[in-house]
């Protein structure tokens, strides 16, 4: 294994675990995990909104905003350094000043496909001497070189980290690797791997990425995340540990730590369901993905073949809308608006 002092670990047990618990993470319990972390050894987490800075004003569910999660992050543990979570949507550009206080690092999530919406957040970031990581969402969708054409579009618009982002779990160890190599081929700067678990999958592809040459890898308490969850940072630290990296981290304060702030309010950690499975089989990702059983109970049809109706609607779309289960349900005559006041009653 190569020299693993330059990786990176960053924990997104706040950001992507909030799905789980419909984002609604209060100030005690992320000043709870932030200080479990930093007494572990753990340098980086993310904190924010599941969907990103501003979810709450979105309209998404949420206890608190952004900054009240971030400024118990960063009272309860002043070491770490913490990231937040940009998603490129107009109502995030006046929040990121307000922020600079608490985080180091903004991570500007984008479709493989579209990443030039990520320019104007990145020179955001950069005009406040953050450091900018562009994560490349829905990486799986296309080939690893077109993967490493947007990998390179990102740096040119000042990107000083890449991401190759697993959302659908997707991805077998050979792919992991194959991204990471891809991206590292056309980019100078530091290449990150962020693994979903839907195949069981997220530890070993993590694993590969950093032997394929990424520096920078997430993972969570527990593996809790959107859907079938992510690489559990446990399992991860141990692994590392055992490959001579990470000598400062205390794995048995890390476990404690998880014990006793994730496992209360997660119950069990996340595993891969039925849906999880499909989705993944075809690249697709959808949350809550409970609303797909939803409507294939409702139409009549099996979940394997209402989410195949629902993939060949996208036509050459890489993101799953409401649009899409409208016009896969009026398939099976059921209409998306009728069935949710059904739901209702």
């Amino acid at each position: 294994m190569r020299d693993l002092h330059d990786c990176n670990i960053l924990d997104v047990t706040v950001r992507d675990g909030s799905y789980l618990i419909h984002h609604k993470f209060s100030p005690e319990k992320t000043a709870e995990i932030a200080a479990g972390l930093s007494a572990a050894g753990v340098r980086y987490a993310e904190i924010s909104h599941g969907i990103g800075i501003g979810g709450k004003l979105m309209g998404f569910p949420a206890l608190v905003d952004d900054e009240d999660l971030l400024a118990a992050a960063k009272q309860a543990a002043p070491e770490l350094q913490l990231a937040i979570f940009i998603s490129p949507v107009d109502m995030a550009v006046p929040i990121i000043p307000s922020l600079l206080e608490y985080f180091e690092i903004g991570r500007v999530g984008v479709n493989v496909t579209e990443v030039a919406e990520a320019q104007r957040f990145v020179a955001k970031l950069k005009k406040y001497q953050k450091k900018a990581s562009v994560q490349l969402v829905r990486c799986h969708a296309r080939p690893p070189e077109e993967a490493a054409l947007a990998a390179k579009q990102a740096v040119e618009m000042g990107a000083d980290i890449v991401y190759v982002v697993d959302t659908f779990g997707s991805m077998r160890p050979r792919d992991a690797a194959e991204y990471v190599r891809a991206l590292r081929s056309e980019v100078k700067v530091e290449v990150g791997f962020h693994g979903h678990n839907n195949l069981g999958l997220a530890i070993p592809n993590t694993m590969a990425a950093l032997e394929a040459g990424a520096t920078w890898l997430d993972a969570s308490l527990m593996g809790v995340g959107r859907g079938a969850g992510n690489a559990n940072l446990e399992a991860l630290a141990l692994l590392l540990q055992q490959a001579g990296a990470l000598s400062g981290w205390d794995l048995g304060k890390l476990c404690a730590a998880s014990e006793r702030t994730v496992l209360p309010l997660f119950g069990n950690p996340p595993v891969s369901r039925y849906v999880d499975l499909l989705l993944a089989l075809e690249k697709l990702d959808f949350s809550p993905s409970s609303m797909l059983e939803l409507c294939a109970h409702s139409a009549g049809t099996s979940l394997e073949d209402f989410v195949t109706q629902v993939h060949h609607k996208m036509g050459d779309k890489i993101s799953v809308t409401e649009a899409h289960l409208q016009d896969a349900l009026l398939e099976y005559g059921v209409e998306y608006q009728k069935m949710l006041e059904a739901l209702k009653q």
